[in-house]
């Protein structure tokens, strides 16, 4: 393109997706197997019928993404729907699969209306349409955005003939001070870092005298699960063995006790059985059941593959069927119990399990830390993990409330008067009030964003529109847009490796007009080598 796009990327927290995008990913993997995306060619038209849907209409393809969650509109207003995504900036796989959720959206719900933060007003790019033949535009768009330049619905403007609405929510002097607090904050990194490392090398040299054999294993599991190591499966059932010997319920947890009842469920539906009971229940409904309803549930058969209907919705058809024909299921066990374990998947809750993996390890840790010495250095690492997370600005919302909660600075900060000088100790106090204006900054836009998107909205009248940011706004937007009353879907685009953020604050500086474009692309080749 012969100019850059407008808008800029988001300084909105963490740049990778959040935990609970993270878990929500992990559910869907249980679920389904990845597929190769594929992206389909631009509609002609648009069918009326198609912009007339209801939240549970919308279904991402497990290998492009996932449903985080779903909410119903109140029963004032039916319309609009917005689709809510939670971006991963800068991540070229997160971007590829964003463009696939789009354009289903486009082709199955006429999707016009894209809202967007990093911009104010009216951030189309459709006028580069103009700049040369379509596959060379496709060819330089596809650069830019492996580079993080550009997003996937600006890539979409200009690679499409879509009849798009790209709009930035923003108020420019909020995004400005957002972007300014990033600057101010990143200027502390270089000289906050390694007095961090000192402190977790030494705080980490003390685990084996004073931690339990049992609360190390624990620790170790923690690490391997937020590093991508150990998949949610595993790493709950580890949890629930923890759980289950110290004799802690689960009462407080039901979307954690959901995964391990689906998981055990899971490992009894061997896969040729289950072929076979579906063979010989549709051979017996062929014959017993009546033709219409017979034909309605092959037609969402159908829609199950396509993409455009949940497995829980084609289940519960398919009971509701076997019934109303006479058909017990008693017969087909392991059917029975896929759909039982289909069932039990759906009712899991993203964000609350995520809360609930939180909140029981957290009290898995106090149980096993049983020693006052172990209980001090079992607080003294969880401090410093939320202030490590604090200066590399990647903190999720539930983290950053984390941090807000700790005693005053100087109480906590004290306690690491073992492992540093009072200089040292002096500098990391001095920079909290720089880093915390970075997360204020962030969620002041919160509901400016919200604002200026259901104004675009009732001004456009759009009866469906996606909104996209990143992860570190999603819990509080997602609560804004309930109380308006919009039917919502909150969908995180699928992430198989985090965000180089070397990358992501190079194209945040080059789009902010602190950086150059040259470290942008320093920062692409410097990823393509860590890669590989």
């Amino acid at each position: 393109p012969a100019s850059q796009p407008a808008r800029t990327a988001s300084s909105s927290g963490c740049s990778s997706a959040s935990k609970t995008a993270r878990v929500a990913g992990a559910l869907g993997i249980l679920l389904c197997c990845a597929a190769t995306v594929a992206r389909s060619q631009t509609p002609s038209s648009f069918s009326p019928a198609l912009r007339d849907r209801a939240v549970s209409d919308i279904v991402v393809p497990a290998e492009l993404g996932y449903v985080v969650e779903r909410h119903e509109p109140t029963a004032s207003s039916s319309r609009p729907i917005i689709v809510h995504i939670q971006e991963a900036h800068s991540n070229y796989e997160a971007q590829q699969h964003l463009v696939g959720i789009l354009e289903r959206l486009i082709e199955r719900c006429a999707l016009k209306l894209i809202l967007v933060e990093g911009g104010e007003g009216d951030v189309s790019l459709a006028y580069l349409r103009g700049y040369g033949p379509l596959e060379h535009r496709k060819q330089v768009a596809e650069e830019y955005l492996k580079a993080g330049v550009l997003s996937a619905e600006e890539y979409l403007d200009i690679v499409s003939d879509y009849p798009l609405i790209l709009w930035g929510v923003e108020e420019d002097a909020l995004y400005e001070q957002n972007v300014a607090a990033f600057v101010e904050a990143e200027s502390l990194q270089a000289s906050l870092k390694p007095v961090l490392a000192l402190v977790r090398e030494s705080a980490e040299a003390l685990t084996p005298r004073l931690f339990s054999a049992a609360l190390l294993d624990l620790e170790e599991q923690a690490k391997a699960f937020e590093q991508g190591t150990l998949d949610l499966g595993g790493y709950a059932e580890r949890l629930g063995r923890v759980a289950e010997r110290q004799g802690i319920s689960l009462e407080a947890s039901p979307n954690f006790a959901r995964l391990l009842s689906a998981r055990a469920l899971e490992g009894l539906i061997p896969q040729a059985t289950l072929q076979q009971e579906q063979h010989a229940l549709m051979d017996q409904l062929t014959q017993q059941a009546e033709p219409e309803p017979l034909q309605r549930l092959l037609a969402q058969s159908r829609a199950v593959r396509d993409g455009t209907l949940s497995q829980e919705a084609f289940c519960a058809s398919l009971e509701a069927l076997a019934t109303a024909s006479g058909i017990s299921l008693d017969q087909y066990p392991t059917l029975t119990r896929y759909i039982r374990y289909i069932e039990e998947s759906a009712q899991i809750q993203p964000s609350a399990l995520a809360e609930e993996l939180d909140q029981l390890a957290a009290r898995l840790r106090t149980v096993l830390a049983s020693t006052p010495e172990s209980q001090t250095l079992q607080t003294l690492l969880a401090q410093l993990d939320l202030m490590e997370k604090l200066v590399e600005l990647r903190l999720s919302p539930e983290e950053y409330q984390r941090f807000q909660a700790l005693p005053s600075t100087g109480d906590w900060l004290a306690r690491w008067d073992t492992f540093l000088t009072e200089q040292q100790l002096e500098e990391l106090n001095a920079a909290l009030p720089a880093l915390e204006r970075f997360y204020e900054a962030a969620h002041r836009r919160d509901a400016v964003l919200v604002e200026h998107a259901m104004a675009k909205l009732a001004e456009t009248g759009e009866p469906v529109a996606v909104l996209i940011t990143g992860g570190f706004h999603s819990p509080k937007i997602t609560q804004l847009l309930k109380e308006q009353g919009v039917g919502l879907v909150v969908v995180a685009p699928r992430v198989s490796h985090a965000t180089d953020e070397r990358l992501y604050r190079a194209v945040l500086r080059y789009k902010s007009g602190h950086g150059t474009f040259e470290e942008v692309q320093a920062a692409v080749r410097g990823g393509v080598a860590s890669h590989r």
